[in-house]
């Protein structure tokens, strides 16, 4: 979808108010949804979502399917029972209106092994609402039969693992893996409550200085103030960071800078963002952080 063509189908949208004579499936081809409407009807989903729902539909823009890496489209077209389950994850029951989106949200989907997280980033203006961690670009597009919201990114089945279970299947992060066992922080990031995990890879801790990681291993107490110091509650996923100084589980803030040349939390570089995970999100970091209280004094 062109930004002029955009513009006019949000000005349209503002003064009409909806388009609602149209179902979701005819809606989301005046919205310019054209690579969507053609998956939809390649998975045999159009009659379902042409009846009487009502639906949500998060509808990928053509830009969000075209940003994927080469070959995954084509590869879905091929399979199109996978097709469906990913596009079944971007559809809801019922209409549900962004006044109605909560943070951390866990919706069901058409999907039954996958549901959205939905959060709100009230830093921005206008507020940013993403649906795991999509943003919404484009709500509330009413159809005869639902409600699309446009997204800017295509949109893949949550696993169904926490956190520690996802991140001990990453043979990059065994040291991290081995360290949070250490700490007894396992029960802990591996509950229903929703974290954002900093996670430095096993070269992040080789850099450390010569027996500051052997140390840290003898200091529980250090290693745990180190490894929740990589923690914030609630989920973050990359749309909705921004310069911000953020608390984290250990106490002491973070500060996260955005730049054209990407994100860093403290000095450590984001090399792998937005891994989702069934209580929240991890982003892969190259250097380990760590609290000032506890550094000097190793």
């Amino acid at each position: 979808m062109n930004m002029m063509k955009f513009s006019y189908i949000l000005l349209l949208s503002v003064i009409t108010g909806c388009l609602c004579e149209d179902n979701i499936v005819q809606l989301a081809g005046k919205l310019g949804a054209n690579t969507l409407v053609q998956l939809v009807k390649a998975a045999g989903l159009a009659d379902v979502l042409s009846s009487a729902g009502p639906f949500t539909v998060f509808g990928p823009t053509d830009e969000a399917f075209a940003s994927l890496p080469p070959g995954v489209v084509d590869s879905l077209k091929k399979d199109h029972k996978l097709l469906a389950q990913v596009l079944e994850f971007h559809v809801l029951k019922g209409s549900v209106f962004s006044n109605q989106i909560k943070d951390e949200g866990i919706v069901p989907t058409l999907n039954p092994a996958a549901s959205i997280r939905t959060n709100i980033y009230p830093w921005f203006e206008p507020k940013l609402v993403t649906a795991t961690g999509s943003p919404v670009v484009l709500a509330d597009q009413k159809a005869s039969n639902g409600v699309i919201h446009v997204i800017s990114r295509v949109m893949f089945p949550l696993p169904t693992e926490n956190l520690v279970a996802t991140v001990a299947k990453n043979k990059d992060l065994m040291t991290l893996v081995k360290a949070v066992t250490l700490a007894k922080l396992v029960k802990t990031l591996s509950g229903p409550d929703p974290y954002t995990l900093f996670a430095p890879t096993n070269e992040a801790f080789e850099k450390l200085p010569a027996g500051f990681l052997e140390k840290l291993s003898k200091n529980i107490t250090a290693l745990t103030e180190v490894l929740t110091y990589h923690v914030i509650p609630l989920t973050y996923y990359s749309a909705g960071l921004k310069n911000l100084s953020v608390k984290t589980v250990e106490g002491n803030n973070v500060t996260i800078r955005v730049s054209p040349d990407g994100v860093k939390i403290n000095q450590a570089r984001v090399i792998v963002a937005d891994q989702s995970v069934s209580n929240g999100v991890f982003h892969v970091i190259d250097s380990v952080l760590c609290p000032p209280e506890v550094c000097p004094s190793l």
